[in-house]
């Protein structure tokens, strides 16, 4: 029988990558530590760690059974958090994957309604996977969903549009066709949209596609934001990105009819035996708030 005790000191020689540094913090002597990581071992049939005089690091298994044992000191952490919390209020820290800026507003509101929740925010624009970063909720915009061990709550849609500033569209006689785009400066993120071709999808679902080589790739969405905004160019932007820029002026749409392509917008995150509070309470605030997004 495996102990969560000797999973827990298998998690603090990893964490410490040194078996006496592990037995110090621990309050162990180094050879029992050293003990309980090979009778690990022997019980699971496998070796969990590459040992040499100077060094240890993980093998692919060690690697696998770390991630797991992670998620079950999470798990053993959040039920007696929650037991002795007699009051049940959602606490601890909720760490979530989110597309830049699209959920800053939304969850603003939830901090301020749960003030012993605190939030670590990974803001990527490319899928992170929520058992190896550890997140509890991702925010994902897509068509489809393609892992189906996640759970999802649609939030809502958004429309991908073409956006310029009102100096830079100045520079041109009309903008009145695809074609049009051709003769300006495409700003392109690299993630989502390639390097050599300008994808259109109309309201219809009919797509153009113009070979258009962008004068400036990146690979955030703030940053595309940040050169449009600067007058180099156009960018294909989420509307959640441009909503006040839009509102001031500071931007247009460029050419609604050719570019009109709702996506959906999802929180997805992994159905667990014993979900916690905090967890449970940003779902139920994310689906009371579905169509806020649109």
């Amino acid at each position: 029988m495996i102990s969560l005790d000797d999973m827990m000191v298998f998690v603090k020689v990893v964490e410490k990558q040194s078996f006496t540094q592990a037995a110090e913090s621990l309050g162990l002597g180094k050879a029992r530590v050293s003990q309980i990581v090979t009778k690990l071992e022997s019980n699971l049939g496998t070796r969990l760690l590459h040992r040499t005089t100077r060094s240890i690091s993980l093998t692919d298994a060690g690697a696998r059974y770390y991630e797991k044992c992670l998620l079950v000191k999470d798990i053993a952490h959040e039920a007696n958090e929650e037991v002795q919390n007699s009051e049940q209020l959602p606490s601890g820290t909720l760490r979530i994957s989110t597309p830049s800026t699209a959920l800053i507003n939304l969850m603003s509101e939830f901090v301020a309604m749960h003030p012993q929740i605190k939030l670590d925010i990974i803001e990527s624009d490319s899928y992170s996977n929520l058992i190896e970063s550890r997140c509890d909720i991702a925010l994902r915009a897509s068509s489809t969903l393609e892992d189906s061990s996640l759970y999802a709550v649609k939030l809502g849609y958004f429309t991908d549009m073409i956006c310029a500033t009102p100096e830079y569209l100045s520079r041109f006689r009309k903008v009145e066709s695809v074609e049009d785009l051709a003769k300006m400066d495409w700003i392109s993120h690299h993630i989502v949209h390639g390097e050599k071709q300008l994808i259109l999808t109309n309201s219809h679902g009919e797509q153009t596609r113009l070979p258009h080589a962008p004068r400036v790739q990146v690979r955030t969405s703030a940053s595309v934001k940040g050169f449009v905004l600067n007058h180099l160019g156009f960018a294909i932007v989420p509307s959640f990105m441009v909503y006040k820029e839009l509102v001031t002026g500071e931007l247009v749409r460029v050419l609604p009819t050719e570019h009109d392509l709702k996506i959906p917008i999802y929180a997805v995150y992994q159905e667990k035996a014993l979900m916690p509070a905090r967890v449970r309470a940003l779902l139920d605030f994310l689906k009371n708030k579905q169509g806020e997004f649109s």
